[in-house]
Order: C-alpha cells, then sequence, then structure tokens
C-alpha cells in the first residue's frame, strides 16, 4: 500500500468532525509506525529472540 494511500485511508476513517490537529497527530503516529516496523523487519537495533531467551533464563528460579 502506498504512503498516499495509507493517508487516504487513515484520514477516511476518522470522524467527520476530527480537527486538524488530530488529523495531523494520526498521520505522525502513521508514519511513525511505518518506520518503526520497517526498523523491526530489518532486526536494525533490535533484541534478537535467542538473546532474550537466554536472559529470561537467568531470571527464572528454579
Amino acid at each position: 500500500m502506498s504512503d498516499r494511500e495509507l493517508v487516504l485511508d487513515a484520514v477516511g476513517d476518522m470522524p467527520e468532525k476530527a480537527s486538524l490537529r488530530e488529523i495531523v497527530d494520526e498521520l505522525l503516529l502513521l508514519d511513525e509506525v511505518k518506520k518503526r516496523l520497517a526498523k523491526s523487519e530489518r532486526n536494525d537495533g533490535g533484541v534478537l529472540h535467542e538473546d532474550v531467551a537466554k536472559q529470561l533464563d537467568s531470571w527464572i528460579i528454579k
């Protein structure tokens, strides 16, 4: 889905009386979610599942 389509869908789902500020906030949120999903897919700066599993094992009382 293109950015234009995402914007049109997001704005189209908002109430008729949404303020310009609310619309801008929604679009900023949409942009941030899109950036973080892309970062997550690249595993850029994230924590690997294997690392979390090792760390979790040390937290569990046996």
